[in-house]
């Protein structure tokens, strides 16, 4: 075998164990990657709205809001053409599954790729692919279920064709990136800076191709506000230690911008020789802390999550790393150990978690293709604080691929999508004991929504007054389980 196939062979080797050995545990027992406490549920349902509505770029859902509609713009669009034929083989799960898999593999491979295209032997693009492709850093997106977070093979492959010089190429795969992730999207035009003209004109060509699908998300969140500075630099990289994964359990909010000790050490062993390079991983690992002035300009201002640039700190770290490897006789032997050093010690823990895939029973008894309301339903907590709402969105969301309808509810996304408005639920509202209001005395279900479900766990000492106001409104128990109840309306 020769050397180059025998690199591409160990790469494939790495993507396979990092993409699938880490998603051992939801795969065999046929469940969702991720945990339910930030964005899976959202992102699952998404999904299969997004199918549903193919083919198309869907910019309106009548999935909520019901029996009106909103403006929506799927996170992943690549997530949702990618999983349409995953989905009609195998379901919703198969299709977020793989689409998570999938994501995982080709971000260490186009890593690999990358590597090579800028210089470095085997075993320096295998190091290469290991920083970059098997970072931490997309292990927490994969944790927390932010789908588009996982796909950090876009902005590889087009590193790849710069690296080639193939600039026609070039264009379609920026469009890629910003089509994969605006943040992705940002790291390579900032990449992009110091490249020259060629460069440049491939990615405004790229910009131009992905132009419809920004201007359908400018239109979607139309509502967005203005985001405090406070706010942006608690989502930006964080300086203080935290617990290994390995040892700490499950970490709900696995954002993370950890690179280790050998990555930054072979970095340090080559920047001296590529000074230029050295400059563009320090430049974005500051951006990525989300401070300073350039935050109050457009389009920096509009960035809030600015940890999430370590995407471009990565890739030239990987570039570097790479090079110190290849300086090494046996370089290429850090892979597996810069590997494990991510896996055992980052604050993200090794092993993807998984998620119930099964919808309730009861929601069964639901009125196919009804208006079902969810007691209680999203809160909207500030920007950067803990929403403990977050998992209910298995039910008002997730639930609706068992029984095909919709929910009045008008959930916040991060911030970005509108909130509590005027949508009539204000008494309803007041049974959710995050809400802090004083108790209703009616709920005046309005028209149009034919079915709640009350979450007896999730109202406790509520779960009564939630009864005993449906009932004198009219409504009809017609289901129950160990922790909920369905009612309709009466005909």
């Amino acid at each position: 075998m020769s050397e180059a196939a025998r690199g591409w062979a160990l790469a494939a080797a790495l993507a396979l164990v990092w993409g699938i050995g880490c998603a051992w545990t939801p795969l065999a027992a046929g469940e969702l990657i991720g945990q339910p406490y930030t964005d899976l549920y959202p992102a699952v349902w998404g999904l299969w709205w997004f199918i549903g509505e193919q083919p198309g770029l869907p910019l309106v859902c009548d999935r909520m809001a019901a029996p009106s509609a909103m403006p929506f713009y799927y996170s992943s669009p690549l997530h949702g053409w990618f999983g349409w034929p995953l989905h009609a083989l195998g379901g919703l799960t198969a299709a977020w599954n793989g689409g998570v898999l999938a994501a995982r593999v080709a971000t260490v491979l186009c890593a690999y790729g990358a590597g090579r295209a800028w210089g470095l032997r085997p075993g320096g693009a295998l190091v290469a692919a290991t920083v970059y492709g098997a970072a931490p850093f997309f292990q927490g997106f994969a944790v927390e279920g932010i789908v588009e977070g996982t796909d950090g093979w876009a902005l590889a492959a087009w590193l790849w064709a710069v690296g080639r010089r193939r600039y026609a190429l070039a264009a379609p795969l920026f469009a890629l990136t910003v089509l994969s992730s605006w943040y992705y999207a940002a790291c390579a035009c900032l990449l992009a800076a110091p490249l020259g003209p060629r460069v440049w004109a491939g990615a405004a060509g790229g910009l131009a191709m992905a132009a419809p699908a920004l201007w359908a998300f400018m239109g979607a969140f139309p509502e967005r506000e203005a985001l405090d500075p406070a706010v942006r630099a608690a989502m930006g990289t964080s300086l203080s230690p935290q617990a290994p994964g390995s040892r700490a359990g499950l970490n709900p909010f696995a954002k993370t911008s950890w690179v280790g000790v050998l990555a930054p050490a072979l970095a340090l062993w080559t920047a001296r020789a590529r000074p230029r390079v050295a400059a563009v991983v320090l430049g974005m690992w500051l951006l990525s802390l989300g401070r300073g002035p350039i935050f109050e300009l457009p389009p920096f201002s509009s960035l809030r999550f600015p940890y999430r640039l370590h995407a471009g700190t990565l890739a030239g770290l990987a570039l570097l790393a790479g090079l110190g490897a290849d300086r090494l006789r046996f370089g290429g032997w850090l892979a597996p150990l810069i590997l494990a050093e991510g896996l055992l010690l980052s604050p993200i823990e090794p092993l993807l978690p998984a998620s119930p895939a099964e919808v309730p029973g009861i929601y069964d008894a639901a009125p196919e293709g009804s208006v079902l309301l969810d007691i209680p339903g999203p809160f909207a907590a500030p920007p950067g604080a803990v929403n403990r709402s977050r998992p209910r969105a298995r039910w008002f969301l997730y639930a609706q691929t068992a029984y095909g309808g919709a929910t009045p509810w008008r959930p916040d996304f991060n911030s970005v999508g509108v909130s509590a408005g005027a949508d009539g639920l204000d008494g309803v509202r007041a049974l959710d004991r995050l809400e802090r209001r004083q108790a209703p005395t009616r709920l005046d279900i309005p028209e149009g929504i034919d079915a709640v479900m009350v979450h007896r766990r999730e109202l406790k000492e509520n779960a009564m007054d939630a009864a005993r106001l449906l009932e004198a409104e009219g409504w009809v128990r017609a289901e129950s389980d160990a922790e909920r109840w369905l009612y309709l309306r009466p005909r």
